[in-house]
């Protein structure tokens, strides 16, 4: 009887235990909650959108208003690098296994140099056809919100979504405005280089891979829009070669990239 009794106690202590280290693995795998900071780099495109070069030339009974508009090319490879400084806060189980983490994030993002160029007719129609290549590199400050789903499928392979808001830095340096009737001529050529600030809007989705407690590889796709921006090049200054000019106004109309992007989360 004793034996019995000790052999029912031994098994519940193991059942007990059994049952403890599963929840603390399941704990384990699914423990968030903290600051993390991260690093990314991808590649991608800019769609087409339209740019509108307006002014006026100097003739000797007055000025010659100029506006020339017309789309980019319909794809423009660029790049980008950014660092994010976020936090993850505590799980919800939405259901047995399946377990969602909100995240809030600042991004610093940087997009290298891209070149597009406007193919333009120009009114008066005369005067045919502006390209206008606009050398472009932007800055990004942004706030992300995003979530982390665990699902039964797997404890390492995390979906995730995010969106996000913010600030765009527009830097245009070295623009070109040219026209082929006026071989070597830059329309800008005595200021060719401009900025502006505009809203930017991104949407996130991709995958986090957890390597360890602490480190988390991702891999997303990216979708960026910058609202419209405008700028100021210098007149036109080729003295006994071309007809002075007003300083020109260039309009870019909304930005689009597609972005994919890989990286790192460390949490702290």
């Amino acid at each position: 009887m004793a034996k019995c009794c000790l052999l029912a106690i031994s098994a519940a202590v193991c059942v007990s235990l059994g049952s403890a280290a599963a929840q603390a693995n399941d704990t384990a795998a699914t423990q968030t909650g903290g600051f993390y900071v991260g690093a990314l780099a991808g590649v991608g495109a800019a769609r087409s959108t339209d740019l509108q070069q307006r002014g006026a030339v100097h003739l000797l009974l007055g000025k010659l208003p100029i506006d020339a508009k017309g789309p980019t090319e319909s794809s423009t490879r660029t790049h980008l690098g950014g660092l994010q400084l976020g936090y993850e806060f505590d799980s919800w189980q939405h259901r047995p296994k399946w377990h969602i983490t909100p995240t809030a994030e600042l991004e610093a993002v940087y997009m290298g140099k891209h070149s597009p160029t406007g193919e333009m007719p120009v009114h008066p129609a005369f005067l045919g056809m502006q390209y206008v290549t606009v050398p472009t590199q932007i800055g990004l400050a942004m706030l992300n919100a995003g979530l982390i789903f665990k699902t039964p499928y797997s404890e390492k392979v995390l979906p995730m979504l995010g969106i996000g808001a913010g600030a765009a830095f527009v830097s245009i340096t070295g623009a070109d405005s040219a026209n082929p009737s006026e071989p070597g001529i830059n329309h800008f050529n005595s200021d060719p280089d401009a900025s502006d600030t505009a809203l930017a809007l991104q949407f996130k989705a991709g995958v986090k891979i957890r390597m360890s407690t602490r480190l988390d590889l991702l891999a997303e796709y990216r979708y960026l829009t910058i609202d419209a921006t405008h700028y100021r090049f210098g007149e036109t200054d080729y003295p006994g070669e071309h007809q002075p000019t007003d300083s020109w106004r260039l309009d870019m109309d909304r930005q689009q990239f597609n972005f994919f992007a890989a990286g790192f989360h460390y949490r702290f």
